[in-house]
């Protein structure tokens, strides 16, 4: 019992140092990120959300959001997270928004941060919006639709950026994969890269950098390498994404790891990125894997 109690203070130890390094490599702290997706939690459980955040120096969470769910538990978590110093964004999203007959569904989106924030008191503002569309993974990206899907993507996201820009103090940021840099938005030679585009179009973009080394070959900083050179050139803002869920291939998630060998992956991931002035700091895939991956021990295979 009294090893067993040895190790996991040891184990927390670790993990502190090595959370509190990420924040003592130079410069003003670097964003700290997770989604929320269940977002019935923020009335279960909102004290161990924030203490959970404290704990990990979250200063930002991405929270999804329902418009059937009580306005008034919206306010209450997002009020506190704000007093403790954590950003909330507006998250939301689905391959199918893509399509032009849900266009709709992106204005409802940015509607309903309007007319929260209306409502809102100062200390209970959403700060941004974070859209979660995807549409890479319907099955017809694989096929010769693609094209078609690319053009109502792109036509989804001049949309979004448009509605969002009447919202005052709300960044407009998305999740992208890292390989977005190899698809060109229509097949012109001179055509630009869907990468720039979406970082022209967007204050911020999340790079799905879904591994789980930092610094081998086709490793996080591998993959975002040219998402941040392209950041830097156009004076945007990128935050690094990693997943702690299970996702069938074992190099991309943390799922099959301890703690404190994700902590150190992310040190050094953090060390490399430190470099672009693009780099906004890491964000984990999402709050519940996250949590999960404290109490799980080590796994092989």
């Amino acid at each position: 019992m009294h090893r067993r109690r040895s190790t996991k203070i040891l184990l927390a130890l670790m993990v502190w140092i090595l959370a509190a390094g990420l924040c003592l490599i130079g410069g003003p702290p670097k964003t700290r990120a997770t989604w929320i997706w269940n977002s019935s939690l923020i009335a279960k459980e909102a004290d161990q959300i924030l203490s959970f955040a404290k704990q990990n120096r979250i200063n930002l969470i991405f929270l999804q959001v329902n418009p059937k769910q009580d306005i008034g538990e919206y306010r209450a978590f997002i009020g506190q997270a704000n007093r403790a110093g954590i950003a909330v964004h507006a998250l939301d999203g689905d391959p199918s928004w893509a399509r032009p007959e849900n266009k709709h569904k992106m204005t409802e989106l940015v509607e309903w941060v309007r007319s929260y924030n209306e409502q809102a008191a100062p200390s209970e503002k959403i700060t941004g919006i974070h859209l979660d569309m995807e549409p890479y993974n319907q099955p017809a990206w694989n096929t010769d639709q693609r094209q078609g899907i690319i053009d109502e993507w792109l036509t989804a996201m001049d949309d979004f950026s448009e509605f969002g820009k009447s919202l005052k103090g709300v960044e407009l940021g998305a999740d992208l994969p890292f390989w977005l840099d190899q698809v060109p938005v229509h097949p012109a030679q001179t055509a630009t890269t869907m990468n720039r585009w979406m970082l022209e179009k967007l204050d911020y973009v999340t790079i799905m950098a879904y591994r789980n080394q930092a610094l081998s070959q086709g490793g996080i900083v591998d993959v975002v390498k040219n998402e941040m050179e392209t950041a830097d050139r156009l004076n945007k803002k990128v935050i690094v994404g990693i997943e702690t869920n299970p996702t069938g291939d074992s190099y991309t998630t943390f799922y099959k790891s301890n703690l404190s060998d994700a902590a150190k992956q992310v040190l050094l991931a953090e060390q490399s990125l430190r470099a672009y002035s693009s780099y906004q700091g890491i964000a984990v895939h999402d709050y519940e894997g996250w949590k999960s991956l404290e109490r799980r021990p080590h796994q092989t295979g």
